[in-house]
């Protein structure tokens, strides 16, 4: 099992598109492309009751595994595009939410 840091990722997902001569230029496309991989996924869940979709995530894990290594993918694309360190950012996000709801049980 591959096992990277954000930072890893990042890098090697720059490296890429600098190899298949892909702009890291911003790119309004990046956008509808994660807006596209989250509509694919959420449409096999949609207006379904919580066991139903229990069921499906487990029939359709490659569907849903597929689906977020695209996420991810597109994620590390657009924070090259908009010159943001992903590994930093997901530090500031989870230390915020962790902050915010400590003590807090979902």
């Amino acid at each position: 099992m591959l096992k990277l840091k954000i930072s890893e990722a990042q890098k090697i997902i720059k490296e890429f598109a600098e190899k298949n001569n892909w702009s890291d230029d911003p790119n309004i496309d990046k956008f509808d492309h994660v807006h596209e991989e989250l509509l694919e996924m959420s449409k096999h869940l949609r207006y379904k009751e919580l066991e139903e979709r229990k069921r499906i995530i487990k029939e359709k894990s490659d569907v849903f595994e597929d689906g977020i290594g695209d996420l991810l993918f597109v994620i590390l694309r657009l924070s090259n595009q908009l010159n943001v360190d992903a590994e930093k950012a997901f530090k500031l996000v989870k230390d915020s939410i962790q902050k915010r709801y400590e003590g807090v049980r979902e």
